[in-house]
């Protein structure tokens, strides 16, 4: 330290480095590009099911409700349970509820599995850079959450594009399923990630009642 300039030199993400962040990046990725692509997808629901703007609008909107209203409660849920174990879960029910979304036969089916879809991101949002910020050393730690960003802005960039092809090319079911091995590749990932870190528990009080208090007000 000299003339009260920090002098500690930047450290380059280490390859393991660069596998955390991808696994808990997939999570951030898929969170925001599925928003993208289903907002292309919009009229093109509403002539398949139809049905009208308004309430197709509500896949949208409640999934977003499902994001910011249960984000909260999972980050709790996670420190107490893991952040890993919770993401992995999360993971889980993302692929479900999309798989659910892609063979969804009218209007309230896809709603409500698009809310659980919601569910299923706030998992994801709530313990991606958890994840980061426990298993990478401090040191590295700045490049490996300068990574995690650049993945949670290709989302909203790529959604679009992808889903304006997915429709031009396949059906429309295939915007929900494209998740599913892209999902699969996460789970492959943290499994190996499992055997290499132990996932980090801490022995809080859970204010259950406060916790959905706060979630139903976020």
């Amino acid at each position: 330290m000299t003339g009260g300039l920090n002098t500690e030199k930047t450290h380059p993400l280490a390859v393991s480095d660069l596998f955390v962040v991808i696994i808990a990046g997939i999570g951030l990725l898929l969170s925001t590009l599925d928003t993208g692509i289903i907002n292309v997808a919009l009229p093109t629901l509403v002539h398949v099911f139809h049905s009208s703007l308004t309430a197709m609008s509500w896949t949208i909107t409640l999934y977003t409700l499902a994001l910011t209203g249960t984000i909260v409660l999972f980050g709790r849920l996670s420190d107490r349970y893991g952040h890993l174990t919770v993401y992995v879960l999360g993971l889980i029910l993302f692929a479900l509820s999309s798989m659910l979304c892609g063979i969804a036969q009218s209007v309230p089916e896809i709603i409500a599995f698009r809310v659980l879809q919601g569910i299923g991101a706030a998992m994801l949002q709530a313990t991606s850079v958890a994840l980061i910020t426990t298993i990478i050393p401090e040191s590295r730690r700045g490049p490996a959450l300068g990574t995690l960003g650049i993945l949670l802005g290709l989302g909203p960039v790529l959604g679009p594009s992808v889903g304006g092809t997915i429709l031009s090319m396949v059906s429309w079911r295939f915007i929900f399923f494209i998740n599913l091995p892209i999902v699969a590749v996460a789970l492959f990932g943290c499994r190996r990630l499992k055997r290499i870190v132990r996932d980090k528990r801490q022995h809080i009080h859970l204010n259950v009642a406060g916790n959905v208090l706060l979630s139903l007000f976020c």
